[in-house]
């Protein structure tokens, strides 16, 4: 009886501890790679002086976007991004008369980067920048007008779990469009965007 007591107890205490230990043993590695999707919008986007057809101004307008990230280091990610926006824009000659308007596309394709540069917990703080491609579309013009774009930006990010990120960043692009011969001028576009990320 003493026997049959002590191995009844024994299989109990095997019968607990085992879910426990698996338990324990199912860790979940960090994701190394991270798909993003966003919305946001530009503020006030800016001018554009373009040499043929005068002055573009752009209104501010909802975008939205998709990016696709590889972890490559410790806080470090890289990879590519694409966004888009319609925009609603008026177009002057230099002494201010209009000249025409229409609804505009934006779109950009970027090599970009995110590096994490402080926080604790579920909380961190990052910044990002990029490379590539910043598109206008101008139906009225019937012409697609591919610039040369750079990045900046910083971001505040929460991760409820291991694999999931949501996140709040304010951005800028420079476009540099040719104005006249090899001259090229700037243009700055501010951007405010939220968004969530899933690692797999």
């Amino acid at each position: 009886m003493k026997k049959a007591a002590v191995l009844v107890s024994s299989l109990a205490v095997l019968g607990l501890t085992t879910p426990a230990a698996a338990q324990f043993r199912t860790v979940q590695k960090p994701p190394q790679t991270w798909a993003t999707a966003w919305v946001g919008g530009y503020l006030s986007p800016g001018r554009v002086a373009d040499a043929e057809s005068g002055n573009w101004d752009f209104g501010s307008t909802f975008a939205g976007g998709l990016g696709l990230h590889r972890q490559v280091g410790r806080g470090l990610v890289l990879g590519l991004e694409t966004s888009y926006a319609p925009a609603s824009y008026e177009r002057s000659d230099a002494e201010g008369t209009l000249l025409g308007e229409g609804d505009a596309r934006l779109v950009t394709g970027m090599l970009t980067g995110r590096l994490q540069t402080g926080g604790g917990g579920n909380f961190g703080m990052y910044v990002t920048g990029g490379a590539g491609a910043f598109v206008y579309g101008m139906p009225e013009l019937d012409r697609w007008d591919p610039d040369l774009g750079l990045s900046t930006g910083a971001g505040l990010e929460y991760r409820p779990s291991v694999n999931r990120a949501l996140f709040v960043e304010w951005g800028r692009y420079w476009t540099f469009h040719q104005k006249e011969g090899v001259r090229d001028n700037t243009t700055k576009h501010s951007q405010l965007r939220a968004g969530a990320r899933f690692g797999f």
